[in-house]
């Protein structure tokens, strides 16, 4: 019997989550660095006191309720883990360079000085373009067409394809104004939310402990729910945190915990 083994925890956690509608598991992923991950078992009991003679005295009790939960938190701030945080999933975003002309300008064709306008923003692509060049934004008042000028008129911020209308320039209070550009061809990864209200999957914790024997630690079947809050500014690193909850599946336990191979 081991009576010194004393344990400073460490390890990586992977989830392989479960194709939808199923419990058929589609591969393990690595979350990246977890800071935290815990278990807590709770158990509610129903005591049976014998009630003869004198003061009460509790002579059976009965185990009605086991519940196995947990709760993980990782500061690996990837679309993946993202995507669990806000019960969405990853896709990827191509865009083409394909030349923009006459792109109409804020409400009806008519910015509104000291705004930002986003460039290429539609209902199939909400945050509109990313990178652009060979940018011109064209006033047409009544058919009398001039350019405005880019630092005088108007400030771009070409990565996020974004314009801003200066106060007090040929723009500021003019009609029918619209933009010509090129996007940049590139891609990137988005993360949209879904209706999905969590995420199941089978969790494996693999141990790589600073001191004490190695642990290793596999659950079947369990709920992930984030929880708490993404704090998207601030001082410190941004983490993200879950909620765990374990359940059984027919035919194997709620958890396994394995011990290393002696040498």
């Amino acid at each position: 019997m081991d009576t010194k083994n004393y344990v400073l925890g460490r390890g990586k956690l992977f989830l392989d989550p479960f194709a939808p509608g199923t419990k058929n598991k589609t591969g393990e992923r690595y979350f990246g660095n977890t800071t935290e991950f815990n278990l807590t078992v709770e158990s509610e009991s129903l005591d049976h006191f014998d009630s003869d003679q004198g003061v009460r005295s509790k002579d059976d009790s009965v185990i009605l309720e086991l519940t196995r939960n947990g709760s993980l938190t990782t500061d690996n701030i990837s679309e993946e883990n993202t995507a669990l945080f806000v019960l969405g999933e990853v896709s990827e975003v191509a865009q083409t360079s394909t030349p923009v002309t006459d792109e109409a300008i804020g409400n009806a064709g008519i910015p509104l000085p000291g705004r930002y306008y986003q460039l290429g923003a539609s209902a199939s692509n909400p945050q509109g373009v990313r990178g652009v060049t060979s940018v011109t934004v064209t006033i047409d008042p009544n058919g009398t067409s001039s350019s405005a000028t880019e630092g005088t008129d108007y400030t771009l911020e070409a990565d996020l394809g974004r314009i801003y209308i200066m106060e007090g320039g040929a723009i500021d209070g003019q009609t029918e104004v619209s933009v010509d550009y090129t996007p940049d061809e590139n891609t990137r990864k988005r993360v949209t939310t879904s209706a999905e209200a969590s995420v199941e999957g089978a969790l494996r914790f693999v141990a790589f402990n600073a001191k004490g024997k190695q642990k290793d630690v596999y659950i079947p079947y369990v709920t992930l729910q984030p929880t708490g809050d993404w704090a998207l500014k601030g001082d410190d690193w941004q983490n993200q945190a879950f909620s765990v909850e374990v359940g059984e599946l027919p035919g194997l336990a709620a958890m396994y915990i394995d011990g290393r191979p002696a040498a």
